[in-house]
């Protein structure tokens, strides 16, 4: 139980994500269930009914139906974490666009950053209060039951509630936990990449330790590992060691933004006629020693680039009777860029509006040079 995190990522489709179903909305967020979740719940409810069966052999196939209803009472609340999540991130004037549900992989993907370590830590931290809640009721409703079907479902519903909250309260990403270890670092180092790069890291020694844990309960307590728990370990830890290194990779990255800058990465260019032919171009374009062909249309509006493979795709000898405007890329309104943006808006543009090249206008809408994509590869790697 997480929350999926993405600043720059564009703006959520209108049709569920692939691979799930929505079942509803709350608050304008859209609940989408995985496809994965009716074979993993049919599974569950099996193992959940032989332990009914041993119990109430009484109830014969009643079983299925009381160990089936635990299962989607255990999915609800799971829905009540990720709920929590959404709902104070919504307060904090945070956009939530969905909450995927699924037994391994339940997330609420929130849009933005939160500006504040507090926003941080109380988005974080409520989810895993709110399940061990849930499980705090659930255990009060067993002693009141005190016994039947009611008593052992509340009970292991309790159990499991439990289980999720403490779990998703270690300090390491991508647990919740981990961004409440974020929230802690940052408020002490002033520095947001920081607080995720040590949550990072907190992540994989969970990891490691979810993957020794087998061999560890052997020595600790005498208890010889089954290969379940071997199987667990493994899946469990993978889960985490990912998790982490994604979010150790994507700190680094935006760690290197603000020194990235369109003004010193665009290209200079010339703007010419549809109607020039491209060896005129390429020529102006090497007098003015500018990187970039933009094409204007009869009043000088920029409408139009001429990309580099563009030009390399036409042979030499048709360079002469070949203009520019039967190889120009239209420009689209997704691929205008402004000289002062910087890394974060960046790579909003990129993500939000994928070309090769983009037109940079300055201040005043004239038009300033060409931002390539490889450029801006380029100034990552080098940093």
């Amino acid at each position: 139980m997480s929350d999926s995190r993405d600043p720059q990522s564009p703006a959520q489709p209108a049709g569920p994500t692939p691979g799930t179903w929505v079942i509803g909305r709350v608050r304008g967020i859209k609940l989408t269930m995985r496809f994965t979740w009716l074979p993993v719940a049919m599974l569950l409810a099996l193992g959940f009914a032989s332990v009914i069966g041993q119990q109430f052999p009484e109830l014969g196939s009643w079983r299925y139906v009381a160990s089936f209803a635990f299962v989607v009472a255990f999915t609800a609340s799971i829905l009540i974490h990720e709920l929590a999540h959404a709902l104070v991130a919504l307060r904090f004037g945070i956009s939530v666009t969905e909450i995927n549900l699924g037994f391994f992989a339940a997330g609420t993907h929130i849009e933005g950053e939160r500006k504040s370590p507090f926003e941080e830590f109380a988005v974080s931290v409520v989810g895993p209060l709110a399940s061990l809640l849930v499980g705090g009721l659930a255990y009060l409703g067993s002693r009141a039951v005190d016994e039947g079907v009611g008593y052992v479902a509340l009970f292991e519903l309790a159990i499991a509630n439990l289980i999720v909250g403490v779990t998703n309260l270690l300090p390491g990403l991508p647990l919740d936990g981990g961004w409440v270890l974020r929230a802690f670092v940052w408020k002490l180092t002033g520095n947001m990449h920081k607080g995720t790069i040590a949550a990072a890291w907190a992540g994989r020694l969970i990891a490691i330790a979810v993957l020794a844990a087998p061999v560890i309960l052997e020595r600790v307590f005498d208890r010889q590992p089954t290969l379940v728990d071997f199987i667990i370990a493994l899946a469990v830890g993978f889960f985490l060691w990912m998790g982490s290194t994604a979010s150790l990779m994507q700190a680094r990255l935006r760690s290197k933004l603000p020194s990235l800058q369109v003004r010193t990465l665009a290209r200079r260019a010339i703007a010419v006629h549809a109607g020039t032919p491209i060896s005129e171009a390429v020529r102006l374009a090497a007098g003015a020693q500018a990187g970039a062909v933009v094409v204007i249309d009869g009043d000088d509006k920029p409408h139009a680039l001429v990309s580099e493979s563009a030009v390399n795709s036409v042979a030499q000898n048709q360079r002469p009777w070949t203009t520019v405007g039967e190889v120009a890329t239209r420009i689209g309104a997704g691929h205008i860029i402004g000289v002062n943006d910087t890394g974060e808006e960046i790579l909003a543009t990129l993500r939000e509006n994928p070309a090769s090249e983009y037109l940079v206008l300055d201040a005043n809408g004239a038009v300033y040079g060409v931002l390539a994509t490889t450029d801006v590869e380029q100034a990552f790697r080098n940093r």
